[in-house]
């Protein structure tokens, strides 16, 4: 009986171990490339045209959707070696590209976007065909407008600036629409070289505020006080 008491007091006095508390560490920014963002955006954005406008359900409209590394011009020429690709189909160019050198605007920059697009119309010389580029044009545009809503990557600025269309083409109908688009790098260089300050602005903070800051004991900071900082200014003196 005497063991089995001192076996229930052990057991009650030891307490559970203390889980120790698990730091959680938020992962660091990585930096995006604007460019790619904007063409899966694009793409992403055709894709929602629909092959027939009175059937949103219908399968998209464009078969191919890619970067332009010359498709473009080998499907133009006379000797068209693109057998693979799907008609109609859109390439996509981004030319101009510009960064700004402004201080305060570092990682944005402007380009021009050139969407190309192929369309499998052979007789593209009869009456209801020949007019039907422009129709898709302003298809394709108006899902653009509508995507500035859902796509972080072109609402920063894609407007519409140039619309052509080439004067020799292989029996197809090729045509281009150039927008005027804004990027950011918006994360990029964040952390680059990055050092931790804690800044005291007296009288405003001080370290009292956030003394576990205060690791080289400075204590607080008598100047500047309140009338230094603050005041009001007459209208005599603001125009002086």
């Amino acid at each position: 009986m005497i063991k089995d008491k001192e076996t229930k007091e052990c057991k009650k006095d030891t307490a559970p171990p203390l889980q120790e508390k698990k730091e959680v560490i938020i992962p660091e920014a990585v930096s995006e490339n604007p460019f790619v963002n904007m063409y899966e955006a694009i793409r992403r954005t055709l894709l929602t045209v629909p092959e027939y406008p009175d059937n949103p359900l219908s399968p998209p409209y464009f078969k191919t959707i890619r970067m332009d590394n010359g498709q473009f011009e080998r499907i133009i020429r006379s000797d068209n070696m693109e057998y693979e690709t799907a008609f109609p189909a859109v390439f996509v160019h981004f030319t101009n590209v510009r960064y700004l050198v402004q201080q305060q605007r570092i990682g944005e920059g402007r380009a021009t976007m050139r969407i190309r697009f192929i369309l499998n119309n052979l007789n593209n010389g009869d009456d209801s065909m020949e007019c039907e580029p422009f129709r898709v044009f302003q298809r394709i545009n108006t899902a653009i407008q509508d995507a500035k809503s859902y796509e972080p990557a072109l609402n920063e600025r894609c407007n519409l600036l140039y619309f052509d269309m080439p004067t020799t083409t292989n029996m197809l109908q090729a045509y281009w629409v150039d927008y005027e688009v804004w990027f950011r790098e918006s994360s990029a260089w964040k952390y680059r070289k990055w050092v931790e300050r804690y800044v005291v602005m007296p009288p405003f903070t001080n370290h009292d505020d956030a003394p576990e800051h205060d690791k080289d004991n400075h204590g607080n900071h008598k100047t500047p006080g309140y009338s230094d900082t603050s005041g009001f200014a007459g209208i005599h003196e603001k125009a002086e």
